[in-house]
């Protein structure tokens, strides 16, 4: 009889752990097939994915490119449904198109130790042959599951969201969560305060509201640099200066509240591997930006002083200025510019 192996999980984001319990099964089973299954709303955890789903197919798609007979099943993620993804109804759904297949399933051994929890248990357990990924020195408490002679890799997909860590993630995954602006939110919030993210957020949301006419691989551009572009906005004097190696132009910059565009960007590049010229210049440059700079560097610094909590006394006009710089960019830009260098001279 052939073999089929399954492995669920968020996949929030997929990590090297992953692979590598995935690996060990697969050459302790030898199936024939294996499917990985992102979730769509896991029974057992308190909230939903972060990423989105095109993004988690995406990723789990580039870490299985090379691995052999490994396919994605997208039955749970793309459920139209919003119930729970519960095990057991995915199974049975996989019995009527496998029909002459001994099927495996691969958990974890933290997984493994609320299984009683998961819907229907025993059901599931008629159905399949557990495969455990386990600990040194543990034993699943099921007789009949089959425990593979591996250790998984003790990583939280939680601090792989907010600080992605390269030991853990491969290349193409960094590269990826990076070019798309996966985990931005996750992010920036554990290195500002609540009133610089909810700024943050609103100035996101501006400038994709300013480049709603261009197109979506800008707009994603936008999104990105303006989730970054206050990263270090509270770091203090120290830090900036270490971040910029202590280089910068003292004329254009002459203090340190007014480099922490430039220590924004150098952050964004060391420790969440950002590497679009396009993006880093936007964030660098938008607290004093150059006259002539890239479109998307005026959409930035627009979109910063164009937010909803802007008032007149920082901006006049602000909602005309909004509506206008969707069509006439270049000359709100410089209008907001020429305002600002006449303020604060």
């Amino acid at each position: 009889m052939k073999k089929l192996l399954i492995f669920g999980g968020t996949f929030d984001p997929i990590h090297l752990g992953h692979i590598k319990m995935l690996k060990a099964a697969i050459n302790k089973v030898k199936p024939n097939l294996t499917l990985l299954i992102p979730n769509k709303n896991p029974p057992l955890k308190d909230s939903n994915p972060k990423a989105s789903i095109k993004a988690r197919l995406d990723m789990v798609n580039l870490a299985i490119k090379n691995i052999p007979n490994v396919k994605v099943c997208d039955y749970e993620i793309k459920s139209k449904s919003n119930q729970k993804s519960y095990t057991y109804l995915t199974i049975n759904y996989l019995k009527k198109i496998y029909k002459n297949y001994k099927f495996y399933f691969l958990v974890g051994m933290d997984r493994l130790n609320d299984f009683n929890q998961w819907k229907n248990y025993q059901q599931i357990l008629k159905n399949v042959t557990l495969v455990v990924a386990g600990r040194n020195n543990e034993k699943s408490k099921f007789q009949n599951a089959i425990l593979l002679n591996t250790n998984e890799i003790n990583i939280s997909s939680a601090e792989l969201r907010s600080k992605p860590n390269k030991k853990y993630l491969s290349p193409k995954i960094v590269k990826y969560i990076a070019n798309n602006g996966v985990y931005c939110a996750q992010q920036i919030k554990p290195l500002m305060s609540d009133y610089r993210y909810q700024h943050t957020l609103r100035v996101a949301d501006t400038a994709i509201k300013i480049s709603k006419n261009k197109s979506k691989a800008f707009i994603k551009k936008a999104y990105i640099a303006a989730m970054y572009h206050d990263v270090a906005k509270e770091f203090n004097r120290e830090q900036i200066l270490e971040l910029i190696n202590n280089k910068y132009n003292s004329k254009r910059f002459p203090t340190a509240h007014t480099l922490h565009g430039c220590a924004s960007a150098a952050y964004v590049k060391k420790h969440f591997f950002v590497t679009d010229k396009e993006i880093l210049d936007a964030i660098y440059n938008h607290v004093i930006p150059l006259r002539k700079c890239s479109t998307l560097s005026k959409v930035i610094y627009c979109a910063d002083k164009l937010e909803p909590s802007r008032t007149n006394k920082d901006i006049p006009n602000r909602a005309k200025l909004l509506k206008e710089s969707i069509t006439n960019l270049d000359k709100v830009f410089n209008f907001i510019l020429d305002y600002n260098i006449n303020r604060y001279k």
